[in-house]
């Protein structure tokens, strides 16, 4: 049997040691180039890396042996050179008392710009993913779908550049920054 807790000293050090694990997970790959040629329409503020991260701050224990559970969380991370290229990584990860499901898409393409609407069209895309520990894994090649946002670049309080991208249909809304 599985209890909820919510120690401060244990969120942080699951929030922490989760951002490092998810970090250590996704593939990265070298910046895209901010210079030269913009044949795809891509602007210069939207090319480069863009990150995105969300744990939860409920963290499940297991009451007999004290041990915690994988938190939930989703992670998207992408790189968008000036040719209109991309590369792109997401991971979610579910945790609800012994169950822990997990997702993870890595894909690439071409994003296209039409004003302030970005579409990833992706040629080449991996998922993965594990249902609830038991075993059943799931793996397919080339199942992401194009996906169409809305886009926006504001600044925040701190003076950092963060990308808004929402939804068309005005339900979701993520902000992505820069990798420090």
């Amino acid at each position: 049997m599985y209890s909820i807790t919510k120690p401060k000293a244990a969120q942080l050090l699951t929030t922490s040691a989760f951002s490092l694990g998810l970090i250590a997970s996704l593939v990265f790959y070298p910046s895209a180039s901010q210079a030269g040629k913009n044949d795809a329409g891509v602007p210069a503020e939207l090319q480069g890396e863009w990150r995105y991260g969300r744990i939860s701050s409920i963290q499940y224990q297991d009451s007999y042996t004290g041990r915690p559970a994988a938190p939930n969380g989703s992670s998207d991370q992408f790189q968008l050179a000036s040719n209109g290229n991309y590369q792109r990584n997401r991971l979610l990860q579910i945790t609800t008392y012994n169950c822990e499901s997990n997702l993870f898409i890595q894909e690439k393409g071409k994003v296209k710009i039409e004003g302030q609407r970005l579409t990833f069209q992706p040629s080449d895309s991996t998922s993965k993913g594990q249902i609830c520990n038991s075993g059943r894994t799931y793996s397919s090649r080339n199942s992401a779908k194009a996906e169409t946002y809305e886009w926006s670049i504001e600044t925040n309080e701190s003076g950092q550049q963060v990308l808004l991208l929402a939804t068309p249909d005005g339900k979701g809304l993520a902000h992505y920054g820069r990798p420090q």
